[in-house]
């Protein structure tokens, strides 16, 4: 079975989201899941509202465990929000290496624990 990220221009020019940025938060999942430490993932995007996640679950019938939002906040800006089961947002950034490092280090953890 094949993966492929499908590209959409008009997302990319509405919010500035990359197939890069998109393919870094599913590497996270892809490690993951092979440690079967997460089993499920949604992505979902509103493209009149320029905003986008990526959401991280333990099991497909658990609330969302992680949650990466990249949201359109002006012309050329994006914020990018970390919200984790429980506690709410736990890292906002406009920029997004800084939310991915974030997000990346939660993820980690995770192996750590199991």
């Amino acid at each position: 079975m094949g993966f492929e990220v499908i590209t959409n221009p008009s997302f990319v020019a509405k919010t500035g989201f990359t197939q890069g940025q998109f393919k870094k938060l599913d590497d996270l999942y892809c490690r993951a899941a092979s440690a079967k430490i997460l089993t499920y993932r949604t992505v979902e995007c509103d493209f009149d509202e320029g905003v986008a996640s990526y959401t991280y679950y333990k099991t497909q019938s658990e609330s969302p465990y992680l949650q990466f939002v990249l949201r359109k906040v002006g012309p050329r800006d994006m914020m990018y929000e970390i919200f984790k089961q429980s506690e709410g947002r736990i890292y906002k950034s406009g920029i997004f290496e800084s939310a991915y490092v974030a997000l990346r280090e939660k993820i980690e953890g995770l192996f750590k624990d199991a």
